[in-house]
């Protein structure tokens, strides 16, 4: 049976008081339509429909460069989910869809690992409708109410329909459900708007098939996955449990984090085997960290390559697409932008290394620096293989030292140093009586 997905994304957001569009506030340093679109992909559906609102605006051309064949639905009144399902349904893409999984913009934890359990499930069971239930920690949320009748779902009643005089249990709706497309298709019409909220609810649907008779079921999962943002501090609860679960993902591969609660990823980090992690450590986007590789504490990591047996820290800042290779070491308040740090280089305390090529087995002594900006552009710096460079030493860029030379401390180098050369610059030494 083939499916298509619909994500619901045209909520304005408000409450976020923010110009960004919700779903694209960021979990993990990736917007949140970006994890359920990832997760999306998993799934193989036939077809992905994004219902909108025209305030996603330029967004949405950061969607279409890095998802193919999404299609987009403008929703232009807020009138509910039902209203939006409806819109997508217009869409002649799902046409020959048999089974559409509901999803939401604003919902980025939920797992490929649940979806995928339902929607086989969905099929075996041969179910008309399947909602993804769970049951929160405690009763003071807004998630509407399952009721159930000899383990099939008979309705589901939103918080804000609910009266006192109704009996419920605290099995909650998430919003996500599987149905059959034809049922979308011939019962959202009939949907009404008589409720608290003159709203279209979707779930209103799974009572109108219930009384046909139809099958409808319901599959728990753990509260967590469905955990929705509609403000800053719903962004700040979901990014402490994207954070859990990233921690848990990288201690069961192997990862030693010595304080896991102080060790913050990105949804797109990558370690390797046997690496220790100390306390106070940030991981931004677009990083990968080999084999056996210690990271001291209190180190910013972003957008770089450090690769097996290297040590990083403490204090130190890697950014820019830097690449430290095997067995390097970036010490204490050393900060390396946009450079590549060649086997066995070490680089101890104290430097700013900046658009450098740094060669095998040098040793750049502590203060350091290279001076790449000129107040115009950004210049290269060379150190050959082998080199030694001492401390306090400034390298003017752009500049060339080539291999197995030897700069003496507190020396400006502001040309090309040819191979095997000792440079260093002595200046007299004055001595003077300080007594009256």
């Amino acid at each position: 049976m083939s499916f298509s997905i619909i994500i619901l994304a045209a909520g304005k957001g408000t409450r976020m008081n923010s110009k960004i569009p919700k779903v694209f506030h960021k979990i993990g340093n990736l917007p949140m339509i970006f994890h359920v679109l990832n997760t999306s992909k998993q799934m193989k559906p036939k077809n992905v429909c994004m219902v909108v609102s025209s305030e996603l605006g330029k967004y949405v051309n950061e969607i279409k460069n890095k998802y193919n064949n999404i299609k987009f639905i403008l929703q232009e009144k807020q009138l509910g989910t039902a209203d939006a399902v409806r819109s997508a349904l217009h869409n002649n893409l799902f046409a020959n869809s048999d089974i559409s999984l509901i999803l939401y913009g604003d919902t980025p934890l939920i797992s490929y690992k649940s979806l995928k359990k339902s929607l086989e499930n969905f099929k075996k069971t041969k179910s008309d409708l399947c909602v993804l239930s769970m049951t929160p920690p405690h009763t003071n949320h807004s998630y509407g109410r399952l009721f159930l009748k000899k383990d099939r779902v008979e309705k589901i009643i939103e918080k804000s329909e609910l009266k006192d005089n109704q009996n419920h249990e605290n099995l909650c709706n998430t919003g996500i459900m599987f149905v059959k497309t034809k049922h979308l298709k011939e019962k959202l019409k009939t949907i009404k708007n008589k409720n608290n909220k003159k709203e279209f609810y979707l779930t209103d649907i799974v009572e109108i098939l219930s009384n046909e008779g139809r099958k409808v079921i319901h599959m728990q999962f753990p509260y967590f996955e469905f955990l929705g943002v509609n403000d800053k501090n719903d962004q700040a609860v979901v990014e402490t449990q994207f954070q859990k679960n990233i921690r848990k993902k990288f201690l069961r591969q192997g990862v030693t984090l010595i304080d896991p609660s102080s060790v913050f990823f990105s949804s797109d980090t990558k370690i390797g085997k046997d690496v220790v992690v100390h306390p106070n450590v940030y991981f931004g986007p677009n990083v990968q960290v080999g084999n056996e590789v210690e990271i001291k504490g209190f180190c910013h990591i972003e957008n770089s390559l450090i690769q097996d047996k290297a040590s990083i820290g403490p204090f130190a800042r890697l950014r820019d697409e830097t690449k430290i290779d095997k067995e390097a070491k970036i010490g204490n308040f050393v900060e390396v932008k946009k450079s590549n740090i060649k086997t066995n280089v070490k680089i101890s305390h104290l430097s700013y290394i900046g658009d450098a090529n740094i060669e095998k087995n040098s040793n750049i002594g502590a203060g350091m620096i290279t001076c790449n900006y000129d107040g115009f552009k950004k210049n290269k710096t060379f150190i050959g293989a082998n080199c030694f460079i001492g401390s306090n030493t400034s390298l003017i860029a752009p500049i060339k030292i080539s291999k197995n030379s030897i700069i003496g401390a507190s020396t400006v180098i502001d040309k090309n140093i040819p191979e095997g050369t000792t440079v260093y610059r002595k200046s007299e030494l004055i001595k003077k009586s300080n007594k009256k």
